[in-house]
């Protein structure tokens, strides 16, 4: 009798092993997200790190032996931004059940995404619920991807295409008649130069708009350089709206950004990696106001509304201006012959984005936007900006705090300046707070420069957080400012 197992199997010997095994990992992780607060973040040392680091096993060590590894010297040095006093960086905490659609993931291992597979359904549903979410047109389109700064290259990209003056999949950027320019605020991430520069565009093609008061994009100023590129005979061809900068929080002017796009005959484009959701919040829903006018929209999941890393999603207002970018070029030939397109071929994730071999994004965000829908993330949303206001009062309250920035949204910049300091000592004792709080939780605040000015940062997008965690930050920042002074260290 030929036997029904090969020699060489990942499937296991024994399946009850395999299931115990299984069994004690989900329970070891599930222990460790209900004790998150007692766990804290170091630095692996070197030896630790050599246990790690060694020629690959011929034989190989063994699933239970790996998973024991895994508990000793990579699950401990793990960066805690799950635990509910992270604010250095703007990253989501995840969830339990987010931990186990990751299982369901990988079980399921399927990379179909397109229709008639039940994946196209699922990537077209989570589509048109996130349109629903952000009020983005209903007649748009959109692609899971892998995070901001993917979304933002898709957008981008597409952009760049549907405004070129000659055919960009043809001739490319060399065969442009006008050098293509694009604009953003100087508040904007870092992740759009990179999109330009891959983009074949260059980095000099990106012009980086002054902002004001509210550290939101000068329109004057804005409109100044579009004229005076045109007037050098450049193409002016996107601006680039931010819904949340990554320093403080600030939202561009959309509905504005809307009517010069228009008047300049340039495309529209929204960074809103976690600003966007503010369409979900009672309180400051009115600074999202106008990310659905723009051409083209990106956002995470795994940002604020703690999805599992890493979902990112692009939408498109037109369709085919993103299909026929990414479409292969010889299969786009039937456009030109004025064939209709299917709705089918429009949305196949396949047609939309980069990659071809894709994560199942789509049902990491179906079951986790099904299971806790609108009122949830609403919640979180809404719960996060109560709590900066809370912990902004706590400053405003204390007269050796300051704020140094416009509390615009979820992110509040301050320093330690009990009076009577000089700047140069102010940064220095500022810095030295910072490294203090580090060495209680590595990242648990941030710092960052605005307007030439040096100070601390936090962000909240933390669904763990609890105000009781802002007191503690106060108490434990004015006790180390304290403590440094009368050391004079």
């Amino acid at each position: 009798m030929v036997s029904k197992r090969n020699k060489y199997s990942l499937d296991p010997d024994d399946w009850s092993k395999q299931r115990a095994l299984g069994h004690e990992m989900l329970d070891d992780m599930m222990t460790r997200l209900e004790t998150i607060r007692d766990h804290d973040f170091h630095w692996p040392s070197e030896k630790e790190v050599k246990e790690l680091m060694l020629p690959l096993p011929e034989k190989g060590t063994g699933e239970r032996e790996t998973y024991q590894i895994f508990k000793e010297n990579i699950l401990n040095f793990s960066l805690t931004h799950i635990k509910p006093n992270f604010w250095g960086v703007v990253a989501g905490t995840g969830s339990p059940y987010g931990m186990l659609v990751e299982m369901l993931v990988g079980g399921v291992n399927n990379l179909m995404a397109a229709k008639p597979g039940i994946g196209g359904y699922i990537h077209e549903q989570v589509i048109e619920w996130i349109k629903e979410l952000l009020e983005y047109p209903a007649e748009a389109g959109g692609i899971l991807v892998n995070g901001g700064s993917e979304a933002n290259f898709t957008a981008l990209a597409v952009a760049r295409n549907a405004k070129a003056a000659r055919d960009m999949k043809k001739e490319g950027v060399h065969g442009q008649p006008q050098r293509m320019v694009l604009y953003c605020s100087d508040q904007a991430h870092e992740c759009i130069e990179r999109s330009v520069e891959l983009l074949g565009l260059g980095n000099e093609a990106l012009r980086w708009v002054p902002t004001n008061e509210n550290h939101s994009m000068n329109l004057n100023m804005l409109k100044k350089q579009i004229k005076q590129d045109r007037d050098s005979g450049y193409h002016p061809f996107c601006v680039i709206g931010t819904a949340g900068t990554t320093n403080n929080g600030a939202f561009d002017d959309f509905k504005a950004l809307r009517e010069i796009a228009n008047q300049e005959n340039m495309w529209f484009h929204v960074d809103g990696a976690f600003g966007s959701w503010l369409k979900l919040s009672v309180t400051h829903k009115h600074l999202s106001d106008g990310i659905e006018l723009a051409d083209s929209l990106a956002v995470d999941l795994h940002k604020w509304i703690s999805m599992p890393y890493g979902i990112g999603c692009t939408l498109v207002r037109d369709k085919k201006a993103h299909f026929k970018t990414f479409v292969y070029g010889h299969e786009a030939e039937y456009i030109k012959s004025g064939q209709d397109l299917g709705d089918d071929q429009i949305t196949s994730p396949h047609n939309l984005a980069l990659a071809l071999s894709r994560n199942n994004l789509n049902l990491k965000a179906y079951m986790l936007l099904r299971a806790y829908g609108r009122e949830m993330y609403s919640g979180l949303v809404q719960q996060n900006l109560d709590q900066i206001k809370y912990f902004s009062g706590l400053i405003e309250a204390n007269s050796s705090l300051e704020l140094m920035a416009p509390v615009i949204s979820n992110v509040v910049c301050f320093r330690y300046n009990p009076g009577g300091l000089g700047k140069e000592y102010l940064d220095s004792l500022n810095q030295g707070i910072l490294q203090k709080i580090w060495e209680i939780n590595f990242w648990i605040i941030s710092d960052t420069h605005v307007k030439d000015q040096y100070m601390l940062r936090v962000c909240n997008v933390n669904n763990r957080t609890t105000k009781s965690d802002f007191d503690e930050l106060v108490s434990d920042i004015l006790r180390i400012g304290e403590q440094l002074m009368n050391t004079g260290e």
